[in-house]
């Protein structure tokens, strides 16, 4: 005589072939979902997500300070490309900075 929850939970685990079977089916949707997507994208009339572009003649863009030491200078423009070569720059200073103290110690 076999234990009757132990019956049950064998009833309803799913099986090898079932997960395969899953699998497969999950493959070949994902397969025709990424070619759907080609196609969308590559099609004669709208491009990929053109609900997403800015149809404005100018942007509403309104740069505003991140931090308050920083307002006015190019740092200051939050999300702006100035902003970011700015940082770029002074990382790259301080990089040399450590690399010439390494080469100088070591």
């Amino acid at each position: 005589m076999s234990n009757p929850i132990t019956t049950w939970i064998k009833s309803g685990m799913e099986t090898y072939k079932d997960r395969e079977d899953w699998m497969a089916e999950r493959v070949s949707e994902n397969s025709v979902n990424s070619q759907k997507l080609s196609d969308e994208r590559h099609g004669p009339f709208k491009p990929h997500n053109v609900h997403q572009c800015e149809s404005r003649a100018r942007v509403n863009f309104r740069p505003s300070a991140a931090i308050s030491s920083l307002a006015g200078s190019e740092m200051g423009d939050a999300g702006s490309f100035r902003a970011v070569r700015a940082y770029q720059s002074d990382f790259a200073k301080r990089r040399d900075e450590i690399l010439t103290d390494i080469a100088k110690s070591g």
